[in-house]
């Protein structure tokens, strides 16, 4: 993901450096010409960084596929959001903090000419003045509530929804704004072709339209509540589902006012011939604690999808070891089915599920699902046998293995590193569902 970040920074101020540096190293005269370079750079730089995160938000296929699934669209969205944020300040912060300490008397501001008359066009750079100073304050409290994650997921999704407003108005600002040197030269028109670029998203956003293509409705069948706290869903959609990979997940809207679509991973493998499909709900938040009475069979549900690229298709031939904590296990189980299917799977595969007891709940018919499979199972009840190591993990490596990660984000981050310390490297899969 670093590597987007740096060519979304590295960009727009190789272009500044090339067509507006020159003018300014031979114009600049004292810290106030500098200070008005580095409040141009900085809005340009907010701008471009606040277009690529309302491109992504978009949810692009080709984006999608470009970087591995949609948890990692989102990801790199996440570290977009912040990095603009921060940008924003600094371009606030350039021009308050010396105007202010200016009239506070405690620095010196060169005297100014004579301005020349005010004219109409002024009327719209003052309006774009105030946009954006408001814009600002606006997107920099948005940035704080998203990702502080004690404010539950109803509360941020609204507020999310007002990003697409601010980030208009912050391109109205940015481009009134823009010297008309600029417009003279690739930083201008570069500029204002990535303003265009997040105004569309935008404008589909306010419209409720973005993932519009990809939407449709299904009835739920069957409700399981199982004792671990899992509510398996088994539902039918109403149309011709494009059908899905084992391993990638989808947005379910239950209807329930404030909440919109949650992603959940698909615990089934496709069947055409069967054509339903089956979520696996662990109750960990206020929420989905509350969905085994909120939903009923023949109770109608939006779905969207599919997404992700935690498949297993096209990965290397050589074996794998598969390592699951709680819930993380429904990507596993649909390519448990799939490989059953198929009458068992053609390379080794060791997969290690790891939960706190040893009352197996959803996942009763797993050890008989790994033998259809021809899956080796390992089950861990870190209460008695304590946590799995990545030694263990080590210990089932092959020359040529790579290693499948679905659970809790600090437990796969511990894993990762062990992993990348080893002599021979495998090749790390994981999901990445903490999308805030």
């Amino acid at each position: 993901m670093k590597r987007p970040l740096v060519l979304l920074a590295g960009l727009p101020f190789l272009v500044w450096a090339v067509f507006a540096l020159p003018d300014v190293l031979a114009s600049a005269r004292n810290a106030w010409d500098w200070r008005r370079a580095l409040i141009l750079l900085s809005g340009t730089l907010a701008l471009w960084w606040m277009s690529a995160g309302m491109l992504l938000a978009a949810r692009p296929a080709g984006l999608e596929r470009r970087f591995g699934g949609l948890d990692r669209l989102y990801r790199l969205h996440k570290d977009i959001g912040i990095g603009a944020g921060l940008i924003v300040f600094t371009h606030w912060m350039l021009e308050w903090l010396p105007k202010n300490l200016a009239k506070a008397g405690f620095i010196e501001r060169p005297v100014r000419g004579p301005r020349p008359p005010r004219g109409p066009a002024d009327q719209w750079v003052d309006l774009a003045k105030d946009v954006g100073e408001w814009a600002g304050y606006i997107l920099l409290a948005l940035v704080v509530i998203a990702l502080v994650k004690r404010i539950p997921y109803r509360y941020f999704r609204w507020v999310h929804k007002l990003f697409p407003l601010v980030f208009i108005a912050g391109a109205y600002h940015g481009l009134m704004l823009l010297p008309a040197s600029f417009w003279q030269q690739p930083l201008g028109w570069l500029t204002a072709g990535m303003a265009t670029l997040g105004v569309v998203p935008a404008a589909l956003s306010l419209r409720g339209r973005i993932g519009a293509g990809r939407r449709m409705e299904a009835v739920i069948e069957t409700i399981e509540s199982h004792a671990d706290g899992v509510l398996a869903l088994h539902c039918r959609p109403v149309g011709d589902w494009p059908g899905h990979r084992a391993g990638q997940h989808l947005l379910a809207d239950f209807g329930h006012a404030g909440e919109g679509a949650h992603p959940f991973t698909l615990a089934s493998a496709w069947n055409p011939a069967d054509g339903r499909l089956s979520l696996a709900i662990k109750a960990l938040g206020d929420y989905t604690r509350s969905l085994p009475g909120r939903l009923a069979p023949g109770q109608r549900i939006r779905l969207e999808g599919p997404y992700g690229g935690f498949t297993f298709d096209g990965a290397s031939p050589g074996p794998q070891v598969w390592v699951a904590g709680g819930i993380g296990i429904t990507p596993f189980l649909a390519r448990l089915e799939e490989l059953a299917a198929r009458g068992g799977s053609p390379k080794p595969v060791d997969f290690f599920y790891c939960t706190a007891r040893r009352d197996p709940g959803y996942t009763a018919s797993l050890p008989a699902l790994c033998q259809a499979a021809g899956i080796r199972l390992h089950r861990i009840h870190s209460d008695d046998d304590g946590p799995l190591t990545p030694a263990a993990v080590k210990a089932r490596l092959r020359p040529g293995a790579s290693v499948w990660f679905c659970g809790p984000a600090a437990w796969g981050d511990t894993l990762a590193r062990a992993l990348a310390a080893g002599a021979e490297v495998p090749a790390f899969h994981r999901e990445l569902f903490e999308f805030r």
